[in-house]
């Protein structure tokens, strides 16, 4: 039988719900992983890409991000960001540059783990789609 812990990936990134399934089925693909820890706030990019502006918030999310790759063995971290955030209310082009800031950040928590961590941003209309970023 399969190491259930193995079938995880981490998902970092906004709470709205009109992306969740979207982003899941992405990180699914590129992860071959089955089940995702996911760590959000309301426009978590906005805010994590400007993590000396929230300590404690910054210190919550590395913590949880530690706890899935530690401890669930993640098999990859996808960070998000998308179209009309209420969260983080800002235009394509800063939302796109918050998730690869956040990004960095990720990076940085993980030192010198080997896990690969990826950016998309996820456009709503007309349809519901991921573009990679990083």
């Amino acid at each position: 039988m399969a190491d259930p812990i193995a079938t995880f990936f981490t998902s970092v990134g906004c709470m709205d719900g009109r992306v969740q399934k979207a982003v899941n089925r992405y990180a699914s693909l590129i992860f071959g992983a089955e089940f995702a820890d996911t760590v959000t706030e309301a426009g978590l990019v906005g805010v994590f890409s400007k993590k000396e502006t929230d300590p404690e918030m910054y210190e919550d999310v590395k913590g949880m991000i530690l706890v899935s790759t530690d401890k669930h063995k993640s098999s990859g971290i996808i960070v998000h960001g998308h179209e009309n955030c209420a969260g983080n209310p800002v235009n394509e082009e800063q939302q796109k540059e918050d998730i690869k800031k956040t990004v960095d950040t990720v990076q940085e928590i993980l030192e010198d783990r080997k896990i690969e961590v990826h950016g998309v941003y996820v456009h709503l209309t007309p349809r519901v789609r991921i573009e990679q970023i990083v």
